[in-house]
């Protein structure tokens, strides 16, 4: 008798327990190649999603805009993701939430040339052939890079290239500069020995990485998102303490070189998890320019405000979240 009620006590234990299991259920992000979603990628890593009952996985692609689709079509759950897709989705935004902005940088672009070009100053670049990938954001920082240094995309010729496929076409002399960042201006380097220049300027646009989730996940998971801005900021504080270690784990993670991931994340990154009212001005800039140059179908503006969630990130840390509000 006393083993029979052990039995249905244990069975009656397993049965309560399954909805909070099931809760913590598996938790999909797609990302890019790039550096900007390392707390993220730490705190897998470090198994502190495990710590608050959630189980990651993490899907590093080839190029954001990858990531990106492989979202939109509903094989993740999250997807981190720069404000220049956003703005070029076509999506329909009631859909889709910010909960947070993972990282900043001032400086990850870049602007190589081949000084036997003839290139050793920016007003050298004038007539001069530049490699970019077409409508992402190295052509939209480009643009905002030559109008700094007053000139435009008519004073130079436009050579229109997947990222992958820069260095080669430096080599052949089928361009004379890029304006990239990470590998493909790490194999450029390489290609071209001591044969070029690099510009850059951090006052011209601070570019941001976002957590994007579905606003159907989020509504059916809020705690567990919860869970996954805690251990993000946990990852935040990592990469803090122990630079060095967090530096070879994004580095086997991104498939980068250690040295220049070092520099990367020691010069380039701002890893803070925050909601910022300086992000609507980096999302609406984007728009602008898309709308200009017919790169989205929409002719208005989207409201970005209305795709971010900010009570879950206030509730875990208020002065994280500087968004204004009515």
């Amino acid at each position: 008798m006393k083993i029979s009620i052990s039995v249905f006590l244990i069975a009656v234990v397993s049965f309560f327990s399954q909805p909070a299991m099931a809760d913590s259920s598996l938790f999909t992000i797609s990302t890019g190649a790039d550096p900007m979603g390392g707390t993220v990628i730490i705190a897998q890593e470090k198994e502190y999603f495990k710590e608050h009952g959630i189980k990651t996985i993490i899907k590093s692609m080839e190029m954001g805009k990858v990531a990106f689709q492989a979202y939109e079509q509903g094989e993740f759950d999250a997807t981190i993701i720069g404000s220049l897709h956003i703005v070029r989705s076509n999506f329909n935004a009631s859909h889709h939430v910010i909960i947070g902005t993972l990282c900043y940088t001032d400086n990850q672009q870049k602007l190589l040339a081949r000084k036997s070009a003839g290139i050793t100053r920016v007003s050298d670049l004038k007539g001069k052939k530049i490699a970019v990938p077409e409508a992402g954001f190295a052509h939209f920082f480009l643009e905002k890079f030559l109008l700094f240094n007053g000139l435009n995309l008519d004073d130079v010729k436009e050579v229109f290239a997947r990222k992958k496929e820069i260095p080669g076409i430096i080599e052949r002399g089928l361009a004379d500069a890029t304006m990239q960042h990470g590998i493909p201006i790490t194999e450029t380097k390489k290609i071209l020995g001591e044969d070029y220049v690099i510009f850059q300027n951090p006052l011209i646009h601070r570019k941001a990485k976002h957590l994007l989730v579905s606003r159907k996940w989020l509504t059916q998971h809020r705690e567990q998102a919860k869970g996954v801005l805690r251990a993000v900021l946990k990852g935040e504080e990592f990469i803090k303490a122990h630079t060095d270690e967090g530096i070879e784990i994004l580095a086997k993670a991104k498939k980068y070189d250690v040295r220049d991931m070092a520099h990367t994340v020691r010069h380039e990154m701002d890893y803070y998890l925050s909601l910022k009212q300086s992000m609507f001005t980096e999302l609406e800039g984007i728009e602008q320019w898309a709308l200009d140059n017919n790169i989205v179908e929409r002719k208005t503006p989207r409201n970005y405000l209305e795709m971010v969630d900010y009570s879950l990130l206030e509730e875990i840390d208020p002065k994280r979240v500087t968004i204004i509000r009515p």
